[in-house]
């Protein structure tokens, strides 16, 4: 399969990568979230020789972000900057993706915008946009099974070539077993495609063929890592991510900042965070759903099968992230392709039909005004990222601090006590949401799970009381409450040393 690559072509890939470059630069200096540091404490480990599941469990997630993160440090050193400079370098070819889906279904305007549109929205700060959040990285392959799957599709091409798909699928699924919304709306088209060529004599063989291999594709890549670890004896621990998944799933105590904020399943939680940061953006893509399903009714069958693919990943995919009916914004993120393709397609296509029906100055005027909302509502929500970044850039000063400088300087002063307090065969154990201690200051868990949630998963709580944990940080009972046998056990053995930024900080006595 060759895609011509003219000249324009060239251009605009260079216009995206230099526009996700330059939105990303203020994300190199932001300390790594609470979940990307824990990735890099496993991914430094594997660096190290260790196993994944094996001495150190990553609790309910599939090894995908972990590899990746240590293909970062292979790259790029072990450094906070590695897992932030390889996600450029995902976000721009699934940047590519959506644009060449809108150009080569649509228009080169439809193209443009939809990816215009993905690089506002995945840097959007409210929306982890400044994070390396596996739902960054997964989006590339969840973009990558559309686009094969329609291409081939077009093309008619042999069902063997459908593997590739199932392939492709099947390394979304190893971020998570949640990322099968392109995969799912792939399954539902099939069924589509067979409805729409019923009169035709080999529609049942044809479909089912291409079924069969994308089916194939997703199992190999899974037996082969289910192999693999089954191989080295970690069979069990392996499988500990699924029973910890469905808990995790079930759980409304970790809905992170919504606290335990149930909306309405499945589609309010990510409805109410995508108001939150660009409701523009929303309202467009939703139009665009409209506007897709009602040109199918009267487009030809493999236009009509493109269109309602499209429409069908990004219902589910907005389904998918809102099944808990809560957590985290991050969530969200891998509805931000096929929501930034079908807003872009939307606004090309009421340009056309406002060309028709007015002057093509009064159809560029009401698209611009279009894209002139969501770029304006991109830079409201993140101009506290980009002015104290523009500001230090010039030598200039920032006093007011935001909240997310705030939250930097009080993870920083905490990794540094840990490391200037601790030496390196000391134990440390963190009972807070905020983990980056374990990373930033290369210190040791007592436990085998570094989530405090999962500290009864694999043995007695008691174990984080280990002779050689030597500090152990409490965070605010607002932030996660303490048990029983947490304050009995540092009542016992601890006192408190210090407080910093609400974070109690306990030593061990003697030591």
């Amino acid at each position: 399969m060759t895609i011509p690559f003219k000249k324009e072509n060239l251009f605009y890939f260079i216009v995206f990568a230099l526009l996700v470059i330059l939105l990303r630069l203020p994300s190199f200096n932001m300390i790594l979230d609470t979940d990307s540091s824990v990735n890099a404490f496993f991914a430094r480990h594997m660096m190290q020789g260790e196993v994944l599941y094996d001495k150190y469990h990553p609790a309910h997630h599939l090894p995908g972000i972990y590899y990746t993160f240590l293909i970062a440090f292979s790259l790029f050193g072990d450094n906070p900057i590695a897992p932030k400079a390889l996600l450029i370098l995902f976000i721009i070819p699934t940047t590519w993706l959506v644009y060449w889906i809108g150009r080569e279904f649509f228009d080169q305007r439809a193209g443009i915008l939809g990816g215009f549109f993905y690089v506002l929205i995945t840097s959007q700060l409210t929306l982890s946009g400044m994070s390396a959040e596996m739902e960054h990285f997964a989006n590339f392959p969840l973009t990558a099974t559309m686009f094969l799957f329609i291409i081939l599709t077009k093309k008619n091409a042999p069902a063997i070539k459908f593997v590739w798909v199932g392939v492709v699928a099947a390394v979304s699924i190893l971020y998570k077993v949640t990322f099968v919304g392109s995969l799912a709306a792939v399954g539902f088209s099939l069924c589509i495609g067979v409805w729409l060529e019923r009169k035709q004599s080999d529609t049942i063989k044809k479909y089912f063929s291409r079924f069969a291999a994308i089916t194939l594709g997703v199992i190999l890549p899974l037996v082969m890592v289910g192999g693999y670890f089954a191989s080295l004896g970690l069979w069990g621990r392996f499988l500990l991510v699924f029973s910890f998944g469905f808990n995790y799933f079930g759980d409304t105590s970790l809905m992170g900042t919504m606290g335990d904020t149930l909306f309405p399943r499945p589609f309010g939680f990510p409805l109410f965070v995508m108001v939150m940061n660009n409701f523009a953006i929303l309202v467009f893509g939703l139009f665009g759903i409209f506007r897709l399903v009602r040109q199918a009714a009267s487009s030809d069958h493999h236009k009509k099968l493109v269109n309602l693919t499209l429409v069908l990943w990004l219902i589910i995919s907005f389904a998918l992230a809102g099944m808990r009916g809560g957590g985290f914004a991050h969530y969200i993120l891998v509805v931000c392709p096929p929501l930034a393709l079908i807003t872009g397609i939307e606004l090309s296509l009421a340009y056309e039909n406002w060309r028709q029906t007015s002057s093509h100055k009064q159809a560029t005027v009401g698209v611009t005004v279009m894209v002139f909302l969501v770029l304006a509502l991109y830079v409201w929500k993140n101009y506290e990222l980009y002015l104290p970044y523009l500001a230090k850039l010039s030598g200039q000063i920032s006093y007011e601090e935001t909240y997310d400088q705030f939250y930097q300087r009080r993870q920083e002063i905490l990794n540094d006590y840990v490391k200037s307090h601790t030496a390196p065969d000391d134990f440390i154990y963190v009972w807070s949401t905020h983990l980056q201690h374990y990373y930033y200051a290369d210190r040791l868990p007592p436990i085998d799970i570094l989530w405090p949630e999962y500290v009864s998963a694999t043995g007695s709580p008691q174990r984080v009381f280990d002779p050689r944990t030597k500090y152990i940080f409490v965070d605010s009972e607002k932030i996660r409450e303490r048990p029983d046998w947490l304050i009995e056990g540092l009542e016992l053995n601890y006192h408190l040393e210090t407080i910093i930024y609400g974070q109690e900080i306990y030593r061990r006595n003697g030591s």
